[in-house]
């Protein structure tokens, strides 16, 4: 089963009808008609009464067309999901901070200011002597430190 398969019986199930779902998907009748007859036998039973003037949802099909909705809307959500990491719009960035450094908050306030626009926050504060067993291991990609000036 393809998701095209999916768009196609959305329209149809919407439309209760193979030439306006045709021209709401810019596709030719007959492709559309066979590929629900794809999916019909493909999953082993009709979604569909065929009717003189258009078709009707079976039960199965009307139960179908709800569940091929949220699969599809799924899938949307993934692909923007995943889009939004790809742009650097979402994820998460591991910070470790020696807790010597005095940098009055400027970083950790910077950092709560990126979590409002939306990333996701994962921190811990380091002191200097766990500092480098604790940068591995916790994924870190990323570990301020000064070093203190006599």
């Amino acid at each position: 089963m393809e998701l095209r398969h999916l768009r196609y019986f959305v329209a149809v199930g919407e439309e209760q009808h193979f030439g306006r779902a045709a021209a709401r998907l810019h596709v030719a009748q007959p492709p559309l008609s066979r590929q629900i007859q794809d999916l019909e036998r493909e999953i082993g039973f009709p979604l569909l009464d065929r009717l003189p003037r258009g078709v009707r949802l079976s039960a199965a099909g009307s139960l179908f067309l709800n569940d091929a909705r949220r699969i599809l809307q799924d899938v949307e959500d993934a692909k923007r999901r995943a889009e939004r990491v790809a742009l650097g719009k979402a994820g998460t960035l591991r910070i470790g901070i020696a807790t010597a450094v005095s940098w009055h908050g400027m970083v950790a306030e910077a950092f709560r200011e990126s979590t409002r626009r939306g990333a996701r926050r994962a921190s811990s504060a380091l002191c200097s002597s766990d500092r480098g067993r604790a940068v591995r291991p916790t994924g870190c990609r990323l570990c301020c430190e000064h070093d203190a000036v006599a």
